[in-house]
Order: structure tokens, then C-alpha cells, then sequence
């Protein structure tokens, strides 16, 4: 009896048609990383569980994948944990500041939500910079994310910052006890995805008392713009350490984003934000398109700078953010702005009988040669056929080559879309091919 070819419910495989734009994407994160300066770092699939556990709050941690092994293995949760203790292995190694790019996959044991772009086995690609606690690199990667997700088709999208000092200041003015910051940090997370009344509900069942909660929604949920938010919360409680930390690190990230070249009305102060992973420390920041709400962050990240203590007795304060591929090519397809292609062949090229074989896998390697994807029918069946080989792989162009067009030189070329066919010398099929 054969095997059911089936997958577990959150993986997938990609098709051509659907790694063609994927790699598109990526080629454009990948350079856009490398053009700010970072340089790419790999790091293993697996890692000891020891390693992974304990960096992500309760909630988090509940959703890596454990390994059966007597040594305690468990795959990446995510790349920020196995950069640290990169960083704390290699820092001798390492220049400070340490400016990487990662991509690669990790794995949760979540429900999957493939309509909202969510996995359990999903490619992150991540971009921190470790060794400095200068609010420059905050404003360097807002900037980066920003010009990214503007290249990548988002040019409207916001990004929402808060800072964690802010956030815990905020929790004492609300008399939340201290110890409880990590837990009241997580279960505001949720804000977006069960609303206030849901929250409220969490609030209740973890035994804190109602005036508390009142407090803190009266603080958080506040609207205005930037100055206005940063302004109340100064001039109010600018007393408390935490906020009056928060308020000076947000003013000076947002600052220096607009000096790399953000516009301003892209960044929005939103006292909610809470980031739920318990190793943020300062900023704090998530990218969503207003035009997909439904889609959830593009992005997300902040500075940690007491993750890699965990790990080595040296500071080493890190800053950086996740660009969400797998919501990014979600909101793309969602707005009909992928295009379906199964083949980068961009000319086909046609065998009209055995004996023209050759000639045929010459003009291919030609075109080749030239720098454009192409490639050669394999055997001289019908035109028909070949065509419809073309058109089934969506190639543009299909280059035939019978004795008519060899004895005069030419190269009969048709535009699969147009249904137009010319003759053409060499170098004006590969000028053809370029433009």
C-alpha cells in the first residue's frame, strides 16, 4: 500500500510559483541589509534546550519544539536568542558594534493561521546590531525597516513604538506590583488580538484588582499625536525614573529615524505596545499596513540589552527587529500583487528537427551567456507543443530556429503575450530580451 503524501497542519512547500516572488523578496531584503552594513550570520537549527528556554516568558516558551535526545535538544524559537549565544561564544572574534543579518527558518508550536501569514515553521529574517547602547543604532534599524517595507510595496505602512521603561512606569503609576511587569507585559500583548475586554478578562483571572486594570487602560489607551502622548505622560508622571527614561530614549530614537530619512508621520507613538517576548529592555517597535489591518505586524523588534548577559559576563546592549517574510508575501497576495510565474525562463528556445538540435542548444547558451534566463526544448516535437510548454510556464518569449531563419541569419522571435512574431538578428533579440 503506498504512503499518504500529506504534511502536518502549519508546514508547507513552496512551488515555483510561489518561490519565484519569495526569492524576489528576499534578494531585496538581503541587499537592503547588506547596504546598511550588516554583514550575514548562520547559526544551527538546533540548539540545546537549556539555551532556548527561559528567554521568551512562560507563554513562549511553552511553544518551542522539544527534541526527543538524551542531550535536551530543541529547535530555534527565533534568531535572536541563538545570536546571544553566538555573541557570547565568538565575542573576541567579533567587532564591536557587531552589525549581523540573519535568515533562516524557526519553528513554533502554534495553531497555525496561514490567511493572517502565521506557521509553525516560517523563515525569519533578522537584522540586530549588538555592542552599543547608543539610541543611533535604534534610529539606524527604525530607518532600515521602514525604507524596506517601503521598497518591498509598503510605503504607507506605520510603525508603532513604545519603549519598555515607559510602559513599566506606567504599571507603577497604575500600582501593578513590580514583580508581576513581565506577566502584565504579556497579557497587554494580546491587546490587538482580544480587544479591551478580553484583556480585562485576563487581567481578572490572573487576581489583579480592578482599579489597577481601570488605571493602566486610562493610561495606555490615550490617543494624540507623538508630542502630545509624550508631553501628558512627561509633564504628569515625568517624576517616575521609568518614564522620564522612556520619554528622553523614544524622543531621541524617533529623532534620529528621521535623520536617516524616515517621514515622520510613518512613526506613531502607541502606549500600548508591549511586545510580548520578556527580553526587550528599551525601544520597542511593530510595522503594520493601515490599508490590511487584518494582516497583522510586518515587522517587529526593539532593543535587548540584558539577553546576552545571560550568556557571558560582558555588557553587551543589542538592538534590532524581524521582518515578517511570511506576512509580508501574505498581504502582497492579498492585494493581487504577486505575480504567478512557475519558471525564470524568460526565452524558450524551439527545436525544429533532430538535425537543427544543435543549433538550438547553441542560440540557448548564447542567450545564456548574455546574462538572460533561457533554456531549450528538449526533443523536435510540434510547434504546438513547444508552444504550449511556453505558455503553460508563462516565458515571455519563444525563439524559433528552422533552416529558413538559419540560412538567413535570423532568429524568428514570438511575444507569447502579444502573439507577435518578428526576425531578428542576434544582438537585437538579446536587446529585445533585456528591455
Amino acid at each position: 500500500m503506498a504512503i499518504e503524501p500529506r504534511l502536518y497542519r502549519g508546514m508547507r512547500d513552496f512551488l515555483p510559483e510561489e518561490m519565484m516572488p519569495r526569492e524576489e523578496l528576499l534578494h531585496t531584503v538581503r541587499e537592503t541589509f547588506r547596504r546598511w552594513g550588516f554583514a550575514p550570520l548562520a547559526t544551527p537549527a538546533i540548539e540545546f534546550k537549556e539555551i532556548l528556554a527561559g528567554k521568551y516568558g512562560d507563554m513562549a516558551d511553552r511553544l518551542i519544539y522539544s527534541l526527543e535526545h538524551k542531550s535536551g535538544l530543541a529547535l530555534r524559537y527565533d534568531l535572536t536568542v541563538p545570536l546571544a549565544r553566538a555573541v557570547a561564544t565568538y565575542g573576541d572574534k567579533l567587532p564591536t558594534p557587531f552589525k549581523r543579518y540573519q535568515i533562516q527558518e524557526v519553528w513554533r508550536a502554534e495553531r497555525a493561521q496561514p490567511q493572517q501569514g502565521r506557521f509553525r515553521e516560517f523563515l525569519q529574517c533578522d537584522v540586530d546590531t549588538v555592542g552599543t547602547d547608543s539610541l543611533v543604532a535604534d534610529g539606524e534599524i527604525l530607518a532600515l525597516s521602514v525604507k524596506l517595507l517601503s521598497d518591498l510595496g509598503f510605503p504607507n505602512a506605520i510603525t508603532k513604538l513604545n519603549h519598555r521603561a515607559l510602559l513599566r512606569g506606567l504599571m507603577d503609576i497604575s500600582k501593578f506590583p513590580n514583580e508581576s511587569e513581565a506577566e502584565v507585559c504579556r497579557i497587554i500583548d494580546k491587546l490587538d488580538k482580544i480587544g479591551k475586554s478580553g484583556v480585562h478578562e485576563e487581567f481578572i483571572a490572573a487576581g489583579y484588582p480592578e482599579s489597577c486594570i481601570e488605571t493602566m487602560f486610562e493610561l495606555i489607551l490615550r490617543t494624540g499625536n507623538n508630542e502630545e502622548l509624550l508631553s501628558f505622560v512627561s509633564e504628569k508622571y515625568g517624576n517616575n525614573e521609568r518614564i522620564s527614561r522612556g520619554v528622553k530614549e523614544i524622543r531621541q530614537a524617533i529623532k534620529y529615524a528621521v535623520d536617516f530619512g524616515v517621514p515622520p508621520e510613518s512613526l506613531k507613538l502607541d502606549l500600548s505596545l508591549a511586545r510580548g517576548l520578556d527580553y526587550y529592555t528599551g525601544t520597542i517597535f511593530e510595522s503594520y499596513n493601515p490599508e490590511q489591518p487584518h494582516i497583522g505586524s510586518l515587522t517587529g523588534g526593539g532593543r535587548y540589552d540584558n539577553l546576552i548577559g545571560l550568556f557571558t559576563d560582558k555588557k553587551a546592549p543589542a538592538v534590532g527587529v524581524t521582518i515578517g517574510l511570511d506576512r509580508i508575501f501574505a498581504a502582497l497576495s492579498d492585494a493581487g500583487r504577486i505575480e504567478s510565474r512557475q519558471s525564470p525562463t524568460r526565452v524558450l528556445v524551439t527545436v525544429f528537427d533532430e538535425k537543427l538540435l544543435p543549433d538550438s542548444i547553441v542560440l540557448a547558451t548564447r542567450i545564456r551567456d548574455a546574462g538572460i534566463p533561457s533554456e531549450v526544448y528538449f526533443e523536435p516535437r510540434r510547434m504546438k507543443h513547444q508552444f504550449s510548454y511556453a505558455d503553460k510556464l508563462n516565458i515571455p518569449y519563444v525563439a524559433i530556429l528552422g533552416e529558413n531563419e538559419i540560412n538567413k541569419g535570423v532568429v524568428a522571435l514570438k511575444d507569447m503575450t502579444t502573439g507577435e512574431q518578428e526576425e531578428l538578428m542576434f544582438e537585437e533579440i538579446i536587446e529585445r530580451l533585456k528591455s
